[in-house]
This record gives C-alpha cells, structure tokens and sequence, in this order.
C-alpha cells in the first residue's frame, strides 16, 4: 500500500534537531552559527512533499491504479479536468485549480499527481516540468499499445543517476493472447533500452485487482526510500548535520574546562559497574536466544495433542464444519504457547535481575552517603519492575513477526481446506444412505433398507478410516510447516534480547538519576549543558531509521 513511511522516526529527528538549535542559544558561540543554518536546511529538504506521478495515455489505467495503491476508490472516480490533478492530504498549496483534498492520514507529506491522457500535446507540455522534481514516475502502458505510448517520449529527458525512480506498469495484459504475453516482457525491455537507453523495473499489474494494486503501492514505495533523494536518506542527513552540530558544541563546552568534577569521579564508578553489569549479560545472549526458540520445538507436543482432541477419532459433520476454522485456531495456538513459553522465562530472568540489581543498589548505598552525603534510600523495586512489564509486553507484541512472517497461518489453513472436499463427499454418501434406509423401512422394504443401512455404516467406517490416516498426515505436515520457526526466531530474537538487555540495564541506570541530580545542583552551569547535550546526541542517533 502507498504511504509516506519513516513519520514517526522524521517527527523524533526534528524535534532533537531543533533541541540541537535551540542549545546553541545557551551556549552562545558564534563558531556554531553555520551548523545551525545547515541544520535548517536539512530540516526543510526533509519535510517537503514526497512526490509520485502517474503518466499514461488515456484509458491506461492511471486512475484505477492510483486508487488501488492508496485504498481509496475516489481517487478513481475524479477525473482530471485539466492537464493534471495533485492529490495532497488536507493541503491544496494554494493552487485550487489542479488540487484536491485527500484525507488519508497515511498520506500526510506526499502528494500524488494523476495525468490526463499524455498523448496530447498540452497536456505533455503541462506534465514534463513535474517529472525532474518527483520521487517516483510511475508510466503506465496499455500492453495492447506499448509501442506508441507516450510515456517514452516524456521520460527520456529523465536522468539516470540523481533523477526520480522510474517505474512501468503494464496494464490491459489480459486482453493479449498467451504468445503475445510471453514476449511482452522482452518487448518492454527493448523499448526502454531503445528510446531511454536503459532498462526499467517493468510490473504487470491489473488496476482493477485491489491486492494486486496495493502490492504494486509497496514496490512504489521501496523504490521512493531506495533513492537517493527519499526521506530516508534526509532524515540520515539532518540527523548528521544535527550530530555535526552538537559535536562542535562539546568541543566548545570541553573547550571552557572551568568546571571542577569533585564528585562525578564517584558517579562514573557507579556507571563503570553498571556497565560492566550489562556486559555480563549480553555473553548470555546466545544462549538465552537459542532457549527462546526452542519454545517452537518444545510447543509443538502441546498443538499436535490439542488437533488430535479436536479433530477426534471418527469422520463427523461437525468436523467438516469446523474444518476451515482450525487453521487460524492452530496458527493462533501455537503462537500463544510459543509466548507463554518466552514470557515464562524472559519473566524469570527479569526476577534474577531483579535481584542482581537490588544486590548492587545496597552495595552503592553506604558507599553514596560516605562520598557524597546522598541518601539513596530502599532499593525501588516496584518502579523498576513496571518498566520489566513494559520490555515483557514489548516482547509479546513483536513475536508474532516470525508467525507473519512464514506465512504459517496460511500454510496451516491451505492444509486443512485439503480435506474438505472428501469428507463433504463421504458425508454426504452416509447421510443419504440414511435417508433412503429410512425412506424404505417406512414403505415396509426392510430388505433394502438394512442393505442401505450397511451401505451407511460402511460409508462411516471408510470416512472414519480416512479421516484417522490424514489426521496422522496432518500432525506430520503441521510439524513440518512448523519446522523453519525455530531458525526464524533465532533471527528474530536475536537483536531483540539485545535490545531487551540494554533497555533494563537502562532502566535500573535510571533508578540513579535522582542522586545524579543532587549532585548536579553543586556543580556549575556547564554540567546541565554537557548532560543535555549528551542526551540530544543519544536520542538524535536513536530516532534515526534502521537500515
């Protein structure tokens, strides 16, 4: 699906960005003037509008792929009435003649350009200045008239490195016989080597098929962040101008050494063991890994006797008609033993931690109230386990990737859809034999009655016979299918216990703030402005996007 990703990691860099500017102020120091007006710059080039614009002749298609990729069937009923139309979330940009408004929060910083029928020289003229500055150029082409498309003669100009990404999609390959479909791929390859002088990515795609088209929309999407120019890589610049800048800002505050640190030689004691603390842990991290997938191995005892007890002994309609339920119900199943099991023992090392961290914090005491006359208090377990809770349901939410992931719900629910059509048949075999037994017997045929009778019971035992050898079968695939989640959680794990390490040992750092603080209030200004530029610097490196 179409969106504008990376919202939440651009909104965090702006913020500490601008926390980066607005220290510059209390520092005052004009060797710093030139990072902030970079930083500016940044911050402008990285909240500017996302561009995608849809070129094609008329009937192409334009329209209906625009709004498959978004979900939005409107934007498929809104014809351009001139030479383009700009779709732009709750903004028209003051230019009310080509814009309309387009309430889709995903949207929110892109806009969307629908063309009319680009083999008209007007609108050709109109078109071509909008191409150099866009992200995305999507050239949609009628498969029948890919020859004579004007898209070629549009997107020539477009340079190869620097320039947007270029996309075709080919329409109407439905209307094309089986021969002309096999070499269509290598027509469009020869027609962009030939009037662009290079090959694009080329997606055949039905705008009328709404899965087909968002699938479409995530190709759009990667190839926008793929550029040099998406908002990816502004976001990785204005985080590296934000650092450039607060680098300089150490310098200067190291620079003004006026400040006398009697007591934070004590401090960096406490974090130098905390820290060596946190090394100590993350040896263990393979092996705690390695203990979490195996609650895939260790699971699967308990979802194979749960499908034997569900799918019973013998064939019955009510298993044909719970049959296409037990995939998602399996799949679903599974998953909460495997969380069960994880959260058991992530719950049990969060209690050794616990413990650990109560040990050291009565260590720290008597040792605070000597060096630095700060009384500590009582070790706060109670705040330092809720914020366990928050990492323990943190870890809940994100397990499920590696089910979604393997597409193991889907794969469970293809298995057991197998098995409908078999036993609807023997169903229905026993149930008329049933009926006509009784239909007999009531016009006094006992004969063929108890004949058709044990024509039923037959029909019973064959289908209870079946039904107890595919459910062996099917024990035996769900294993299989079940097989390559261990190796997926060990991937899947394996930053995240890292992350989870990290973020407790954070969590009890934090217990120490409130010393840190009294501390603090004895030493001069230039204490509070190293501490707050540490910590824009930690969180401008930690807003960034992942790669």
């Amino acid at each position: 699906m179409l969106k504008r990703c990376y919202r939440a990691q651009e909104s965090l860099v702006r913020y500490w960005a601008q926390q980066a500017v607005e220290l510059c102020d209390d520092i005052d120091d004009e060797s710093l003037e030139e990072s902030k007006a970079a930083i500016g710059q940044a911050v402008e080039r990285m909240g500017r509008d996302r561009r995608v614009v849809l070129i094609g002749a008329t009937g192409s298609g334009k329209s209906e792929l625009l709004a498959g990729m978004v979900g939005c069937p409107v934007l498929g009923r809104v014809e351009p009435t001139h030479h383009y139309l700009r779709w732009r979330y709750l903004n028209n940009d003051g230019d009310a003649e080509f814009c309309r408004f387009m309430a889709e929060p995903a949207l929110a910083g892109m806009e969307l350009v629908n063309t009319r029928g680009c083999e008209q020289p007007a609108v050709a003229e109109a078109v071509a200045p909008l191409l150099p500055a866009a992200d995305v150029v999507i050239a949609v082409v009628d498969a029948r008239e890919a020859q004579v498309s004007p898209v070629w003669e549009l997107m020539a100009p477009l340079p190869e490195e620097g320039g947007p990404a270029c996309l075709v999609a080919l329409t109407h390959t439905d209307a094309l016989d089986a021969e002309h479909t096999v070499k269509l791929g290598e027509l469009i390859r020869g027609l962009c080597r030939e009037r662009l002088g290079r090959v694009l990515p080329v997606y055949q795609i039905n705008p009328t098929n709404a899965a087909l088209a968002a699938e479409f929309g995530d190709k759009v999407v990667q190839a926008m962040e793929s550029s040099s120019g998406g908002l990816r890589a502004a976001i990785r610049e204005t985080m590296k101008c934000g650092s450039d800048l607060l680098y300089k800002q150490g310098s200067v505050l190291k620079a003004r050494d006026a400040v006398a640190r009697t007591d934070s030689g004590f401090l960096q004691g406490i974090e130098q063991e905390i820290d060596n603390f946190q090394t100590r842990q993350m040896q263990g991290v393979r092996n705690c890994v390695l203990n979490y997938a195996a609650a895939a191995q260790r699971s699967m005892p308990k979802l194979i006797q749960h499908l034997r007890r569900s799918l019973g002994w013998f064939l019955s309609p009510a298993v044909l008609v719970r049959l296409e339920s037990y995939g998602p119900a399996s799949e679903n199943l599974y998953y909460r033993l495997v969380l069960d099991d994880v959260a058991g023992q992530q719950e049990e090392l969060d209690k050794q931690f616990v413990v650990s961290c109560s040990s050291h914090w009565r260590s720290v005491r008597p040792r605070m109230k000597q060096t630095l006359q700060c009384e500590i208090g009582d070790f706060p377990s109670d705040s330092l386990e809720s914020e366990l809770e928050q990492l323990r349901t943190r870890l809940r939410r994100t397990l499920y990737d590696p089910f979604r992931y393997l597409k193991i719900r889907t794969a469970f629910a293809s298995l057991f859809k197998c098995q409908v059509d078999w036993m609807r048949m023997m169903v229905v075999c026993f149930c008329l034999s049933l009926i006509l037994a009784g239909i007999l017997g009531f016009l006094a045929f006992e004969d063929m009655a108890f004949l058709l009778l044990g024509v039923a019971a037959f029909f019973w035992m064959l289908g209870s016979l079946i039904h107890f050898l595919v459910v062996r079968k099917i024990c035996a695939l769900v294993r299989t299918h079940a097989e390559p989640l261990y190796e997926s959680l060990t991937e899947h794990l394996a930053d995240m216990v890292q992350d989870m390490i990290v973020s407790r040992v954070a969590a009890y750092r934090r217990l120490y703030t409130e010393p840190r603080q009294r501390v603090a209030a004895y030493e001069t200004s230039l204490a509070p402005l190293q501490q707050r530029q540490s910590e824009i610097f930690r969180q401008l490196r930690s807003a960034a996007p992942r790669v």
